[in-house]
């Protein structure tokens, strides 16, 4: 019973840490998208 408890932590974590670092990424990504944005908008006034 112990190893099976062990294993639901550690799927339950190593799930928590995937969604994580696709939310960390994802943030990236729309910061980038923002500062493209704003470039654009940018180029297009001149």
């Amino acid at each position: 019973m112990t190893f099976f408890l062990a294993g639901y932590i550690i799927i339950w974590a190593a799930i928590f840490l995937y969604t994580a670092a696709i939310k960390r990424g994802q943030d990236k990504l729309e910061q980038e998208l923002s500062l493209l944005e704003e470039l654009v908008q940018q180029q297009s006034q001149r």
